[in-house]
Order: structure tokens, then C-alpha cells, then sequence
């Protein structure tokens, strides 16, 4: 489990390390100022990739659904949720490099159960990406609702990471995340009341997507 003190994920350390040491040597070495300024920039932006802040949920009451994921709203449909197999909508949120990558808890309740698929990466772009790209679908529910994130990689992404296993989970925890560019479906309830569009920019824990049960 993460704690509020990890400013930077520790997944991070690697690409950090490597290119940190690629950029002292070129400085010990005497390289051009243009390759020194090139090994710089890749360092900064490992750094600001595995930036891991704080959120703070828009409405934490009883029903809000709160994105699991940073990015922008891609579309919005409805289709057939993995692992529950129950008629939902789904809302699949496309990732930038210059989003946070770290994924969350959409509701508080239980992550019950997971789903991992090793498939292909293709690109994002592709039509059948969402379908055979590597995937990691994880249910979370309580009792007033089933909702299913799928965390899919893209034609750079090679790895999703689980934070923690299943079990009780927090509004908003993080659990886990994709490296380098990726997708998030959300599938919510049909009776989930949307708070959002297609084209949004949305941050994980914290942007309301919708009210499950609304009155």
C-alpha cells in the first residue's frame, strides 16, 4: 500500500537512475551542450512521469463514482462489462505521456476480483486495441454498486503494475498504474447518473464521473 510520502514512484527509481547517470556522464565526459541538454530533458520528464500527488475527491457521498484515471474522456457507450458479463457504460479515458499514471479506487467498498490478459500492443489508435492489447480488469463493488476498470496498454506501454492485492479499498486509494501512454475503461452501472462528456479532461481521484442511483 502507498503511503502520502512517495513523492515519486518507486517503479520510477529505474528510468530515473539510468537516465540521471546517462546525463552526469555526459557532463564528466564533456559531451556537446545539445546532447547534455537532450540527456537533461529525458531525466526531468522521468522524473515529472512518475510524479505521484495528492488528490482530493470532488463529492465523497454516498453513490459518487470519482475517475479511476488521469486524461480525457474518449467516448462514452454502452456496451457488456467484462467480469460481471452485465449490460454498462462505459467510459474509456485515454492517457497522454504528460498525465499521471498512477490509477484509483473509483468507489470504496472491495476490489473483488481481477481479470489479467496478456495480449498484443498494438497502438492505441487501432480499433481492436481495447480488445487485444495487454489488459488488467479489476472489479471493484459495495452495495450499491459493481464497477469494473480495465487498465489496457498501448504500443509503448510493456507493463501494468498492481499496487496491493484485492480486498477492503478506500475512495480514491491508488492501486496501481501503466507506464508510458495507455487507456482506462470505466464500466459503470446503467442506472449511474453521468457527470461527464466526451473530450473531458478528468483526474484520478478527484474528478466526479457520475451518481450511481441518483434520485
Amino acid at each position: 500500500m502507498r503511503t502520502k510520502t512517495e513523492i515519486i514512484l518507486k517503479e520510477g527509481y529505474p528510468y530515473i537512475a539510468v537516465t540521471g547517470g546517462l546525463f552526469l556522464i555526459s557532463l564528466l565526459f564533456r559531451f556537446p551542450l545539445l546532447l547534455q541538454l537532450l540527456f537533461f530533458a529525458v531525466f526531468a520528464f522521468m522524473v515529472f512521469f512518475f510524479r505521484n500527488p495528492e488528490r482530493v475527491p470532488e463529492d465523497e457521498s454516498l453513490g459518487a463514482v470519482i475517475s479511476p484515471s488521469d486524461g480525457t474522456v474518449l467516448e462514452i457507450t454502452n456496451t457488456i462489462s467484462p467480469i460481471t458479463n452485465k449490460e454498462a457504460i462505459k467510459v474509456s479515458i485515454r492517457l497522454s505521456l504528460f498525465d499521471v499514471h498512477v490509477q484509483r479506487s473509483p468507489i470504496e467498498g472491495e476490489m473483488s476480483a481481477r481479470e489479467y490478459i496478456h495480449g498484443t500492443f498494438l497502438s492505441l489508435n487501432s480499433p481492436k486495441a481495447s480488445e487485444l492489447n495487454e489488459q488488467n480488469r479489476v472489479l471493484f463493488e459495495n452495495n450499491l454498486s459493481q464497477i469494473v476498470v480495465n487498465q489496457i496498454a498501448g504500443f509503448i506501454t510493456r507493463r501494468i503494475v498492481m499496487f496491493r492485492d484485492l480486498g477492503p479499498v478506500r475512495l480514491a486509494e491508488r492501486y496501481g498504474m501503466i507506464t508510458f501512454g495507455s487507456q482506462v475503461d470505466v464500466y459503470l452501472p446503467l442506472n449511474t447518473s453521468l457527470k461527464v462528456t466526451e473530450f473531458q479532461k478528468v483526474k484520478a481521484g478527484e474528478t466526479l464521473i457520475g451518481y450511481v442511483n441518483e434520485n
